[in-house]
This record gives structure tokens, sequence and C-alpha cells, in this order.
């Protein structure tokens, strides 16, 4: 007899049986999902799959002469919710949620209060303040708690032109201090896209890469790898171009998320986002 392997056809575990076993009904040891494993030569070379085991009523009186009909199982939605993160757990991957446990305020003086939306996908955000800029930020920011390494993705839709120096963007910062240390990928109104930084709070904010050209709708990244942050834009969120990378020192746990800035105290920016992902290893 010679061992191989056949993943589950609910939740792709990978089960191990012997040829003998072919053809017999096992159960999955995640989901926990009867199976049929498949007949497998002695010489294959790929990972098979199983079968789903249906179960079958036996025929009644009405039914006789017509034959029974396979009864499908409905698995319940906390488990297959279970099972999807043990997979991609396996993969080494966890995707937050995108509409779920995002947090919203205004950052620093910004004159008028910002708002968060979210609708089908879609985050609208609306944000005062000055800018981003010098020694303290005012800006309208949603973002989410984060702790070591991340991707940090989205789209921006459009950016309503209150200033040449609107902005809106992806950052990552070590606080909701106005004057936190921070690194930001951001496109403006109609200046371009920038990658900047404070590098240790309370310093003087500089820009490190300006890409003048780049306007919404366009895609940003922005990864952290320790103290790394690089930045990224793409026109089809496929193909992406590198914009600049910095080191700036944050200790955990530090905020990942969108900010907002009408680059005007007292005014609102209105910015549409999609596509939004936190991605940690």
């Amino acid at each position: 007899m010679s061992e191989f392997k056949f993943a589950c056809p609910v939740c792709g575990q990978h089960v191990m049986c012997d040829s003998s076993q072919g053809g017999t009904v096992m159960q999955c040891p995640t989901c926990f999902q009867q199976i049929v494993a498949p007949q497998a030569s002695t010489n294959a070379k790929f990972i098979l799959t199983g079968q789903k085991y249906v179960e079958r009523k036996a025929a009644g009186p009405a039914d006789a002469g017509v034959g029974t009909k396979p009864q499908s199982r409905k698995m319940n939605p906390i488990v297959v919710g279970v099972i999807i993160a043990a997979v991609l757990a396996a993969a080494g991957v966890f995707y937050f949620v995108t509409m779920v446990g995002w947090q919203s305020r205004d950052i620093g003086d910004v004159g008028v209060a910002g708002s968060f939306q979210r609708a089908a996908g879609t985050f609208a955000v609306s944000g005062g303040g000055a800018d981003i800029w010098n020694q303290a930020d005012a800006f309208r920011y949603v973002y989410q708690t984060l702790k070591g390494d991340a991707t940090l993705t989205a789209r921006v839709v459009s950016v309503q032109n209150t200033d040449p120096w609107s902005k809106a963007g992806l950052m990552i910062r070590e606080s909701l201090n106005a004057d936190a240390a921070n690194v930001m990928a951001l496109v403006s109104s109609s200046s371009g896209a920038l990658l900047e930084q404070r590098d240790h709070t309370g310093n003087t904010a500089s820009a490190l890469q300006m890409v003048p050209n780049l306007s919404a709708p366009c895609w940003l990244r922005l990864t952290r790898r320790g103290n790394v942050f690089t930045a990224y834009s793409s026109a089809d969120g496929k193909n992406w171009a590198n914009i600049g990378t910095t080191t700036v020192p944050m200790n955990n746990p530090v905020l990942a998320g969108l900010a907002v800035t009408s680059h005007k105290a007292g005014t609102l920016c209105q910015v549409k986002f999609d596509n939004v992902s936190l991605e940690t290893p």
C-alpha cells in the first residue's frame, strides 16, 4: 500500500491516507465534513481532491420508482469563518476585514469637525486642518491599531480641491498626538503625490520623494517592515511603482489608516477611498 495526500473539497485541508482507503468515507480533521477519499495510482505526482460525501435517504413508499434525492448539508456560518481564518493563518497571512474595526477622529487643531462614513466598500472621509506638516498636524484620521509589520493599501478615488495641497493618503503613526512621528504616502488635489515623514515626535516634517504628475484616482500602498517604510503608487492596483523608502523608529503599537487634510483650517475636504485593506503577516 502507498500513502498519498488529498485536499478536502470544503476547506482545502490536506488529508493523508493510503491506497486501500480510496473510495471510503473519511472525516476532515479541520472542518469535520464527511468526504470520500479519491482513488490514487501509485505514481501520482499531484495532490488530489476528495469529494464531498452526500448522504442519501432511503426511498419510502411515495418515492418508489422515483429514486432518491441527495440531502445537502449546510455548514454553520461561524464554522465557515473559523475555517477561512485557519486556512489564511496556515498560509501565513491574515487580512483585517476592511469594513470592520476602523476608528476615526480629528487630530490637532482642525478648525471644523471632520467625519467618516462607509458604505458598499467606499470610505468617505471629510477632513479640515491647516496641513500635515511642520511640527504639528491637523487632519482627519481613520485608523486601526497595529503591532508589527503590515501592508496598507487603498485606491484614492477623488480629492476635493480645497487647496492645491489638500492631501489624502495612507499614514502609519506612532500616536494620536499632533506632533507624533509618522510616515505618509499621499496624493494632493493638484500638486502630485508625495512620501513625507516626521522622523521623531516633535520634529519638523519633511518631504522625501515627489511624483509630480500623479492625481486621483490612483492606488497607494505603504508597507512597514520593522522601522523601514516604503511607499508605492499604481494606476491599476496591479503594477506598482516605488515612490520611496525611509526609516522612522516607532514604538509598538502604532496606528495605521487613512488621513485627510484640507490644507485650509475651518474648511472640509471631501475624499473618497475604496479597496482599503490592511494586511499583517
